[in-house]
């Protein structure tokens, strides 16, 4: 007979897997990515076994490099959602596989008294397979260009502060899109950022590589950054000398430390830098501290989401205003994602990203807007960091 597992929500069992690069796991559809090679973090999810729980482990044995195991994130806008996505969902994969630093591990998960030899032979049909190369052949449609100048100019004649407007652009191709390409083409392109993947229910897949940090929350300490203010590489020096993105910057520096300030102890606000990507430079300020006993990193985590970077000041009003005058549903982009336990989380602000259905991708880019602000500047700004996406989807658009 074979043995059974003690009653729990979830079981898993962890081994050693004779695979090579992640990306390479097969052979059905990735569920979540995750990828940061600056930071050692590097782990891909495949099927779904349930959602946030509890979970034993069928040898007793829990990994101490295990990431996450809870995957997923936020819509930018509870109000605004994608078919196929929630305004929030958390993933625990049926198979779990992360880069430990000299090998592949990989842990499978079950529903509570599923027997060891089941375990196993999920683990088994876990192969490698070389991803397809992204059909480079591709027809774009941008967004209309009349009504961004319409909505600047009503952005700029309101009360708001501040507010970020975003655009897409429709990418069509003959084939399907290769997923497994588009993210290992996004983690050589941008080893610094933060390269992730999640499926909705209906089978698309949110792909993005992101700059910028919402929040890391670790043994109490925790990280964020706020990312605001804009230029072309080159020309990064001009952000230190602007006065408009120097106010920009500000007010997302200064929203983020109200929004955190009630669960931190200590906080600590580090100088202004640049943050460069391969497409644009940003005015970047670290902030790290230590959280107060007791505090749920997943009410830090919605009291900061949105930051003012890619919302807007006051932010509810600059919400509302969105919902009144963007002209489509962001869904996940400029949301969150990343992976969280009950004491830890890593998520980053869900930008320089697309949605990707079959042979068919929509890339999101945004703006922000304040006093000063020029129509043609800014979307230029958002043509610029659309780059990212449209580079590994073999598009040359201007």
């Amino acid at each position: 007979m074979r043995p059974l597992i003690k009653p729990s929500r979830y079981v898993g069992l962890c081994r050693r897997l004779n695979a090579g690069a992640l990306l390479r796991l097969g052979p059905e559809p990735l569920e979540f990515a995750w990828l940061c090679p600056a930071r050692g973090e590097s782990v891909v999810g495949i099927g779904v076994a349930g959602g946030i729980g509890e979970i034993s482990w069928a040898d007793e044995s829990v990994p101490a490099d295990l990431p996450g195991p809870f995957f997923g994130g936020l819509a930018f806008d509870a109000q605004r959602a994608w078919g196929g996505f929630e305004s929030e969902r958390w993933i625990l994969p049926e198979v779990l596989a992360w880069w430990t630093g000299r090998d592949v591990r990989c842990a499978v998960f079950a529903p509570e008294g599923t027997p060891v030899a089941d375990l196993e032979a999920r683990l088994s049909r876990v192969s490698e397979q070389e991803p397809l190369l992204t059909q480079a052949h591709a027809r774009v449609v941008d967004s209309d260009r009349s009504a961004w100048n319409v909505a600047v100019e009503a952005a700029l004649q309101s009360s708001l502060t501040k507010v970020v407007l975003a655009r897409e652009l429709l990418v069509e191709t003959e084939s399907v899109f290769s997923e497994r390409a588009i993210l290992k083409s996004l983690e050589a392109r941008n080893p610094q950022a933060q390269t992730f993947l999640f499926r909705g229910r209906d089978g698309s897949a949110f792909v993005g590589s992101s700059p910028e940090t919402l929040l890391k929350i670790e043994q109490g300490e925790f990280e964020t950054v706020a990312l605001a203010g804009t230029a072309p590489l080159g020309r990064e020096n001009d952000l230190l000398a602007s006065e408009k993105d120097q106010r920009e910057h500000q007010l997302v520096v200064a929203g983020i430390q109200q929004a955190i300030l009630p669960y931190v102890s200590v906080m600590d606000t580090k100088a202004q830098e640049i943050r460069a990507t391969r497409e644009v430079a940003h005015l970047c300020t670290p902030i790290r501290g230590t959280l107060k006993p007791g505090v749920d990193v997943m009410d830090v985590a919605r009291a900061l989401h949105p930051t003012a970077a890619v919302c807007g000041a006051p932010r509810e009003a600059a919400m509302q205003w969105l919902r009144e005058h963007e002209g489509f549903s962001r869904g996940w982009y400029a949301g969150a994602v990343g992976w969280r336990n009950s004491s830890a989380l890593h998520l980053c602000v869900a930008i320089r990203s697309s949605r990707i259905d079959g042979n068919s991708a929509r890339v999101f880019a945004g703006a922000g807007l304040v006093h000063g602000s020029e129509a043609q500047s800014e979307w230029d700004e958002t043509a610029r960091k659309s780059q990212t996406m449209l580079n590994v989807l073999g598009v040359a658009h201007e």
